[in-house]
């Protein structure tokens, strides 16, 4: 992690450096500030070097930012791992989802061809035969 530095940092330096009163501008439109809530002043936080000054060693700067780095790549590795478990259970649901319909579907067509052929007048065993359904469903079927 780096600290920024607007006296340094190039892009910032291009967008603000020679005109102070652009920040101001841009952070007053950015915000819904009465007249009198709005920013006069802009004050910029200290650099790095002022920082390590201020009480932080250089083996504790170099851990915050080892920490913070850290945090950054194990929300990565979160953030890949939900996406990745979120698109597997999708795929196992859609796989279930199609065996489920098709093996409803064929208990439909096979009660049906079932129906047809209890009608053309075959013993309910030889259509449990034909068919591969229970004797007990067809003979529901030949009472209906």
């Amino acid at each position: 992690m780096k600290y920024l530095d607007p006296k340094a940092d190039l892009t910032f330096k291009k967008i603000f450096g020679n005109h102070p009163d652009r920040l101001k501008n841009l952070l007053n439109s950015l915000q819904s500030l009465n007249e009198d809530e709005l920013i006069q002043q802009q004050q910029y936080l200290p650099t790095t070097e002022e920082l390590e000054i201020s009480g932080f060693t250089d083996a504790e700067l170099r851990a915050y930012d080892k920490f913070w780095d850290s945090v950054s790549v194990e929300r990565t590795l979160l953030d890949d791992r939900y996406q990745k478990g979120m698109e597997e259970g999708m795929e196992k649901g859609m796989e279930k989802g199609m065996e489920k319909g098709r093996a409803e579907g064929k208990h439909e067509a096979n009660t049906e061809t079932a129906q047809r052929l209890l009608a053309m007048g075959l013993s309910a065993e030889q259509v449990s035969k034909a068919t591969q359904l229970p004797l007990e469903i067809i003979k529901n079927l030949s009472n209906t």
